[in-house]
């Protein structure tokens, strides 16, 4: 869905799930199957930059400045149960989840129990427009994240420069 949509060139990388078509383009069987298991994967691929589903290195250490996008940094959206364990990925690491629910409907029954499970840190209507809750939501959170990294920026310059001073007194 999201390759289809005029935004989808803005993305470096699209994750989600494919078919494969025969030679009149009628989908066969499914080429890649995204489930609730592989999706955390992927959030560790996006966290590392092993952005390629072959790269092995998604399982390699990375120091903590050498992260791509750390997931302080992310920003994840669900509504299902399939979501949950990355919802729970991204909270264990100081991310933000967001659970979102039916706003035609209201219930929030789910998300109120994503919430008690601390899976989500927020919930909001799936109203993804400009100024929606939704929308005033993410945007608080990039602003924050914003000046988050400027800390952390100064912080690894610290830590860096007391690395070099310590060798200096060896």
């Amino acid at each position: 869905m999201i390759e289809g949509t005029t935004v989808a060139n803005e993305f470096e990388k699209i994750y989600a799930s494919s078919f494969y078509y025969d030679k009149d383009g009628v989908a066969q069987w499914p080429a890649q199957v995204i489930n609730y298991t592989s999706k955390t994967q992927f959030l560790f691929r996006i966290e590392k930059g092993t952005l390629d589903i072959n790269d092995p290195g998604v399982n390699d250490y990375f120091e903590p400045e050498n992260i791509r996008v750390p997931f302080r940094n992310m920003i994840y959206i669900g509504d299902s149960d399939t979501d949950i364990p990355c919802m729970k990925l991204v909270n264990s690491y100081s991310g933000h989840s967001i659970g979102v629910f039916n706003p035609n409907t209201n219930d929030k029954s789910k998300v109120y129990k994503m919430m008690k499970d601390n899976r989500i840190k927020y919930f909001a209507p799936a109203d993804y427009t400009e100024s929606s809750e939704l929308d005033k939501l993410v945007k608080a959170i990039i602003d924050r994240t914003v000046s988050n990294e400027k800390l952390m920026s100064i912080h690894y310059q610290n830590k860096k420069e007391q690395t070099i001073h310590d060798k200096s007194i060896l």
